[in-house]
């Protein structure tokens, strides 16, 4: 439980936690575009990412924004996404 009356109060992380953390695969800046046999799949440019859980595989992992390519189906409604690190792959600077 968190300690409204102590806004700088935390939760403590367990001791060997960075331990279990991986190194994430991308750096801000990198390009790179979501998983797909579709060839139009959604692009863009990594701007922030964070460590959560991943609820439906059962253990943390690294999470993406990304700043969508204008020329994306998704840019039509959006300007940014968020995707797990196994969902995504480098493009090339020629694509």
């Amino acid at each position: 439980m968190v300690n409204l009356k102590c806004p700088d109060a935390s939760i403590e992380l367990p001791v060997n936690f960075l331990d279990l953390v991986k190194t994430p695969r991308f750096l801000y800046g990198d390009r790179l575009r979501w998983i797909s046999p579709e060839s139009d799949t959604d692009w863009g440019i990594v701007i922030g990412r964070f460590y959560s859980n991943a609820s439906d595989r059962c253990c943390w992992s690294w999470c993406y924004l990304i700043w969508l390519s204008k020329d994306s189906r998704s840019a039509a409604w959006t300007s940014a996404d968020i995707a797990w690190e196994e969902d995504l792959e480098p493009i090339s600077e020629e694509s």
